[in-house]
């Protein structure tokens, strides 16, 4: 035996070998087995199902899209049909998304509206807080199943086929479903996409676009006039859903696939005679829209509103600090897109010698994913294309560098999610049973310190759902560790179980305390119970009276009868929109506004003073010491 072969370093990185991971001639057949459309459909929707619906709206995107989509709904109402083209959050313009997703949710909110008007009833906030997530779960089983489609026709291509010259191989069709499938687990298996994708934000529609415009790439070099008209909407589209940001990557991916990729290089001039004009066409109808129902500066604003921070534009080159951005971006991005990325590095360096221009299933991807990442860090930080966006190519890449995986690498992620979500699943368990039951004691004692005000509500559901969860669990790692017939599919089987066991344990044991800590119901009730107390002194009208025009026919209200908004904090008075009925407006006159201030009590008798504000409400102890503190200002006479 050589010294190449045993005892030297380059034996012991041969893993790393080009074609140590290539796809052997003759690939069995059994290799492409697909998962059974049944179980394929039941985890998809236990990954959607879970932690959706029947909980309060949590602090973050969530909170602010259901706030956003409110006042839409609302306004829609009365009649004020140009919230359809451009998004606010209360009367205040919001330049930092698109109106599409939020014109989506205040649709599906428009039932009850009708419901309440019918019956002059007030609109339960739940209820509109369950309608609007019927579209976002729609969005995320619509982008997994495009995730599915455009990973299966790139892999049909001849380019993805692996080598077979003994034709012993699966079909294209059977081999493109199977990665298909692969892809699928791999997108359900980014530990950084589930929470994300479970709020009212615009993360489920990102997802849904970016797998369609893979889609749409893939069927681009066969069909591209029509892929072409597509890929115009589906630009459009995130032009109008996540803002200038994520238009802006789909763009220069466009421009780098087309001027690259070899077979999309030949279909390039009837891809744009098509692209071009019906991209122009549709945003010049929006923008001609929005002047005919806006006053011309609004659509200026929106548009100097994405670019603002632009760095280009307000620093110089040598006062951003790149590495400074970096360094955040992956450390989050190491955990947000586990387990892809470690498998999509291998399989590059496996196709280190490929050439890629003429490999569309690695090259539309790979561009895509660098061209959000490059965008992400050095554009304005409310587009966060960084973080998101990237896991769909990233998804497709690791997927196909499941050929050529190192044993190794497999082995590393399948104990690592074994560890990972054995141990979060007893830690869950463990906290549950403390909560509820007072087992183990140091554990209970810690409970309340925690979550402040949390008691235990064990029920049989949840109960069975967590156990149904853990004996799955268990199930599938003895799968993992006995089951010897190869499966492409195999090495992401444990990190997408897991995922889906540690979310459905956190959805049903853990939803109270999530609620508790996210939520922000109790702090709304408190803040509408503070202003009913002061505006009944000061209005003179009785409280049950009061609230009851505010429920109903908040028109009815004197002119002064409002509260401005905070302008300190955008989480603060989103939450005031979403989840309480105060009568929010940022009319001059109003006798009461939004405050914010620090933890100290000193700072709360302060702040106001100066301006001739007294501390009508603030929030209690709840909020513990050193953390911000709410308040309602009332004007004083």
């Amino acid at each position: 035996m050589t010294k190449t072969e045993k005892g030297s370093r380059k034996a012991a990185f041969s893993f790393l070998e080009a074609n140590s991971g290539a796809p052997l001639p003759g690939l069995a057949a059994s290799a492409a087995n697909r998962i059974p459309r049944w179980l394929l459909i039941l985890i998809v929707l236990l990954y959607i199902g879970h932690g959706l619906f029947y909980r309060d709206p949590w602090r973050g995107d969530d909170m602010l899209g259901l706030a956003l989509a409110r006042t839409t709904a609302e306004g829609l109402m009365r009649g004020d049909f140009y919230l359809l083209l451009l998004p606010q959050l209360g009367d205040l313009a919001w330049n930092q998304q698109g109106p599409l997703w939020t014109a989506l949710l205040a649709i599906f909110m428009l039932p009850a509206y009708f419901w309440a008007a019918i019956t002059a009833s007030p609109v339960p906030i739940h209820l509109l807080d369950d309608l609007a997530r019927i579209p976002v779960a729609l969005a995320i089983a619509l982008g997994l199943i495009a995730v599915w489609k455009a990973t299966d026709r790139f892999a049909r291509r001849r380019e993805a086929q692996p080598v077979d010259p003994l034709g012993l191989g699966p079909r294209a069709s059977a081999f493109g479903k199977t990665l298909g499938d692969c892809a699928l687990l791999l997108t359900i298996a980014a530990l950084g996409l589930v929470y994300p994708l479970h709020q009212l934000g615009t993360a489920a529609i990102e997802l849904l676009l970016q797998a369609l415009l893979l889609w749409a790439l893939a069927t681009a070099a066969e069909t591209p006039k029509r892929s072409g008209i597509q890929i115009a909407f589906i630009v459009f589209a995130s032009l109008l859903t996540q803002g200038i940001g994520l238009a802006l990557t789909q763009i220069i991916t466009l421009a780098c696939v087309l001027l690259w990729v070899q077979p999309l290089r030949r279909i390039r001039q009837d891809f744009v005679s098509r692209w071009l004009p019906v991209m122009l066409g549709l945003l010049a109808l929006w923008t001609l829209m929005v002047f005919l129902a806006l006053p011309a500066t609004r659509i200026s604003q929106w548009w100097l509103g994405g670019i603002s921070d632009w760095w280009i534009i307000e620093k110089s080159i040598t006062r951003h600090t790149i590495v400074g951005s970096i360094e955040p971006w992956l450390r989050e991005s190491l955990w947000r897109w586990w387990p892809i990325w470690p498998i999509a590095i291998f399989g590059l360096l496996s196709i280190r010698q490929t050439r890629l221009s003429r490999s569309p299933h690695w090259s539309v991807p790979i561009a895509l994913a660098a061209v959000a990442v490059v965008l992400g860090l050095l554009g304005p930080a409310h587009w966060r294309v960084q973080h998101i966006v990237p896991i769909v190519p990233l998804a497709m890449i690791a997927a196909f560098s499941l050929l050529s995986l190192p044993r190794p690498i497999v082995n590393l992620v399948d104990w690592f999610a074994v560890t990972l979500f054995t141990t979060a699943g007893i830690f869950v368990w463990l906290y549950w049973t403390a909560l509820n039951f007072g087992v183990p004691a140091p554990l209970a004692a810690k409970v309340p310190l925690r979550v402040p005000g949390i008691i235990g509500t064990a029920n049989l559901y949840e109960i069975l759902i967590g156990l149904i969860a853990t004996i799955a669990w268990i199930a599938l790692v003895l799968w993992r560790i006995r089951r010897g017939t190869p499966q492409l599919w195999r090495p992401v089987a444990l990190s997408s179980g897991g995922v889906l066991l540690l979310w459905s344990l956190l959805a049903t044991l853990w939803l109270p305390a999530i609620d508790r800590l996210q939520g922000q119901r109790l702090l709304a009730a408190s803040l509408e119970q503070g202003w009913l107390q002061s505006a009944s002194a000061r209005l003179g009208i009785a409280p049950d009276l009061l609230e009851k025009q505010i429920e109903m026919n908040r028109d009815s209200l004197p002119a002064a009868a409002c509260v401005g908004p905070s302008q300190q904090s955008t989480a603060f008075d989103a939450m005031a929109i979403a989840a309480s009925r105060l009568p929010i407006s940022s009319r001059p006159e109003c006798l009461w506004r939004l405050g914010i201030v620090g933890g100290s009590d000193r700072e709360t008798a302060n702040a106001p003073a100066s301006q001739q504000w007294r501390v009508a409400w603030q929030s209690n102890a709840e909020d513990r010491r050193g953390r911000q503190r709410y308040l309602l200002l009332e004007r004083l006479q």
